[in-house]
């Protein structure tokens, strides 16, 4: 969500959730109370094919809506894994 007034917003956008370049590192800092802060590096700066990212939709004043999940599951892996364990397990 862009830091605007609600009255100044260009709109909604449903967005693709943007990428960070890889080689900007997370930097570990601390808040007011000493508890452990994480800055993520900056946004990659090539454009993106396909629906605009988030990034994009803010930078134009624009609420961005992203649908996410959490499944995180390298699926391909999983007979191969199975495969292992069944050879490994008592």
């Amino acid at each position: 969500m862009p830091d605007l007034p609600y009255e100044e917003l260009s709109g909604f956008r449903v967005t693709r959730l943007g990428h960070r370049h890889r080689s900007e590192s997370v930097q570990r800092s601390a808040d007011p109370r000493g508890r452990p802060v994480y800055w993520v590096g900056r946004r990659a700066r090539a454009p993106m094919p396909g629906r605009a990212p988030d990034f994009a939709a803010i930078a134009a004043g624009c609420v961005s809506v992203t649908p996410l999940q959490v499944d995180l599951t390298r699926h391909s892996a999983l007979a191969d894994l199975d495969e292992w364990l069944r050879g490994r397990a008592p």
